[in-house]
């Protein structure tokens, strides 16, 4: 993540320019001094509004990760753990960014403790990590429910559902379905990150995304995945068996697996490790193994 992403820094310039640009022709078409107080005023109000972001990120950018939350994530996290200092810069500064930026409450709006939001952002830092231009894609945050798991009438504690990643509305996850993805950092199964990867893959196919396959032929993300899925031998997958349910359950398997047991993944399913690896902008291998040292 970027302190500023570029796509909204163009915005501000281009409005900013826009206004000024105006005032100036409506002053020389009139000759009003009044036009110029005008669009300083109008500058000035649209200045307020428009820096309110970006003035949160860097604030959030230049802070520092209480020590206690550090000391959490190197028990938590082994992509945190294997990272050298720059890397584990970028990621505390991605975990700032995350948590300025997205609304993680409990149900009804329930606040929600510092080790689950923590574990909600290092999901998306993890998997944001080789694609610095990229925001994580919550626009309506995340929505923790008490327990393991939900039912599909969503009361909590009922029903066997752990997490879901709806079109529109909130990411939902299981407060302790959420900690188990990080107890055990190499069983390929973390439901922040299964979730994520759905939001992942909906942008990818809404924004036709062109990747490099592994024959080394550009082609659109829906194709290749779809690829994948097809030739994919679930008789003898490393991926758990709901990942044969469509391509976006087979994607989001298979992103889990990427991120916990990349080595694995990589020695059976080497075609789907690279597109893995093309897609995320990372290999996690040796972050992994370092971590585990």
């Amino acid at each position: 993540m970027r302190v500023f992403p570029r796509f909204e820094l163009f915005f501000l310039a281009f409005y900013t320019s826009l206004i000024v640009l105006v005032g100036v022709l409506v002053f020389f078409m009139t000759g009003s001094g009044e036009t110029l107080i005008l669009a300083a005023l109008l500058l000035a109000f649209y200045l307020a509004l428009a820096l309110g972001k970006p003035l949160r990120r860097r604030r959030a950018a230049r802070a520092q990760l209480p020590g206690e939350w550090r000391e959490f994530l190197q028990a938590q996290s082994p992509f945190y753990r294997g990272l050298e200092d720059k890397g584990r810069a970028g990621f505390e500064r991605d975990v700032r960014l995350f948590l300025a930026e997205t609304r993680i409450a409990g149900t009804g709006g329930a606040p929600v403790s510092w080790q689950s939001r923590l574990l909600v952002a290092a999901g998306a830092a993890i998997m944001l990590h080789g694609r610095p231009d990229q925001e994580p894609p919550l626009r309506d945050g995340v929505t923790v429910y008490p327990g393991r798991a939900f039912d599909r009438n969503y009361r909590a504690g009922q029903g066997n559902i752990a997490g879901q990643a709806p079109a529109g509305g909130p990411l939902l996850v299981a407060e302790k379905s959420l900690h188990e993805g990080f107890a055990d950092g190499h069983d390929g199964t973390n439901v922040i990150i299964h979730e994520l990867a759905h939001y992942f893959d909906h942008e990818a196919r809404k924004g036709g995304l062109k990747i490099v396959g592994a024959s080394g032929v550009e082609m659109d993300w829906r194709e290749a995945i779809a690829g994948e899925y097809r030739t994919h031998d679930f008789a003898a997958s490393a991926l758990d068996p709901y990942a044969a349910q469509n391509e976006a359950e087979f994607f989001a398997c298979a992103s889990e697996v990427f991120f916990e047991r990349p080595g694995h993944l990589a020695a059976i399913h080497p075609g789907l490790f690279s597109l893995l690896v093309e897609f995320y902008g990372q290999d996690p291998r040796t972050t992994i193994m370092k971590g585990d040292r």
